[in-house]
């Protein structure tokens, strides 16, 4: 009996502390609609890192520190639109003949479909357009510029952790010519 009446106290201590967190996490989550800006920062790693180098260095998989800054707008809990900067840093890798590097920075302008599962936790995908300026620095001292508009999609997730107050996890593919780079990062969000 004593068994009995400590798990029902239990219980009941659960459901009244439970309570407020619930009222809470009721509020929390992304504005129906509104503007929302945000900052990361994670990993690039360059996929190709340049067609200019010679076998066996060709499409050597380079990782190294990336960052973004972005805004949007949310139509409604299930889409909105996306604008950003992203910067992966400059790569190098030695070669016998010399050091290649190369610098990626780029603005993309993306669709975002949010899937969420609480007020709190929602996955999504995104995509569009990318305009990226890649510099490479040949080991000859060669510079090449490439400054084009491509592909650009990926998927993450959210987690409020405040009202209005989220953090992303996110994986990221920019189809750069000769050099598609992935970013993984992680991102602070505030919503308006």
């Amino acid at each position: 009996m004593a068994r009995m009446t400590t798990l029902l106290k239990t219980g009941v201590a659960a459901v009244v502390l439970s309570t407020p967190a619930a009222a809470l996490a009721h509020r929390w989550g992304f504005p129906t609609s509104g503007l929302y800006v945000g900052a990361g920062a994670g990993a690039a790693r360059n996929q190709g890192l340049s067609s200019s180098l010679p076998a066996p260095f060709v499409n050597l998989k380079r990782s190294h520190l990336a960052w973004k800054a972005f805004a949007g707008f949310a139509f409604n809990r299930f889409f909105a639109i996306q604008a950003g900067y992203q910067n992966f840093g400059t790569d190098s890798i030695s070669t016998p003949v010399g050091t290649e590097q190369v610098r990626n920075r780029g603005y993309d302008v993306n669709g975002l479909l949010s899937f969420p599962f609480t007020r709190q936790f929602s996955l999504f995908v995104e995509g569009g357009a990318s305009r990226f300026q890649t510099h490479t620095i040949t080991p000859v001292s060669n510079t090449t510029s490439h400054d084009g508009t491509h592909p650009d999609y990926g998927a993450g997730v959210q987690f409020f952790v405040a009202p209005h107050v989220a953090v992303r996890g996110q994986w990221q593919e920019f189809r750069i010519p000769n050099n598609n780079t992935q970013l993984y990062s992680g991102s602070l969000v505030l919503g308006f």
